[in-house]
């Protein structure tokens, strides 16, 4: 493809379930507001959801309703070997729930009341495969899990994902991340939520660092 040549990508599918009427024509608006995002339409539950959509299969559920909501999905959208991302609005961050598994591959979790440019930055994240978390319910996270595999210094990190070698590596390259974004056909601040995830990983609090971190422990080589 030719620097001059423009990459036009489809539109995420959105469908919204929520007990509200009100708040279902609210996220419909804000869906329908950004040309990135396409509605394909809204239920009070995950069953009547997938009647009104008649087959189709969304990248995104936005739901305010119980997390159990993404075993129904799950099941619903079993026929179409698909089970779509997750964006959960609940103020109900206390409940044992959230220790569980996260319900879907990718899933953010955030408050009631979230600003709108918060919700159309977390489908984004997790139609890229992102999990979105507020510090709150991340350090309950953290603290309910595992210890995390160790180097031969004995300290802890994570192994990255095959995305975030590649963001990783792009960085070694010395691209910047508008540039690392048109490559890779994804949103600026998808790009912003690897750097982030990439940095907490391998410990790193610049760029520089980063990449000296991946080299060493072998995940990118320059």
């Amino acid at each position: 493809m030719s620097d001059g040549q423009m990459v036009h990508m489809a539109p995420m599918r959105v469908a919204v379930i929520a007990a509200s009427s009100l708040v279902r024509a609210s996220l419909q608006t804000l869906v329908e507001a950004n040309p990135a995002l396409r509605f394909l339409g809204s239920a009070a539950d995950a069953e009547t959801l997938v009647d009104c959509l008649a087959g189709s299969v969304p990248d995104v559920v936005v739901t305010d309703i119980e997390p159990d909501v993404s075993d129904a999905l799950k099941t619903l959208f079993e026929l179409a070997h698909a089970t779509p991302a997750l964006v959960l609005l609940s103020d109900d961050t206390d409940s044992d729930w959230i220790l569980d598994a996260p319900p879907a591959d990718a899933v953010a979790i955030l408050p009631r009341n979230a600003m709108p440019a918060e919700i159309v930055v977390s489908i984004e994240a997790v139609a890229a495969g992102l999990c979105v978390l507020s510090p709150d319910i991340l350090a309950k996270l953290l603290a309910g899990r595992k210890p995390p595999r160790e180097t031969a210094s004995g300290k802890p990190f994570e192994a990255l994902t095959l995305r975030e070698i590649e963001v990783l590596a792009m960085l070694a390259d010395g691209l910047g991340n508008k540039e690392i974004a048109r490559q890779l056909d994804i949103s600026d601040n998808t790009v912003k939520f690897h750097l982030s995830s990439i940095f907490g990983k391998l410990g790193a609090t610049n760029r520089t660092e980063a990449v000296m971190l991946g080299m060493r422990r072998g995940f990118i080589m320059v």
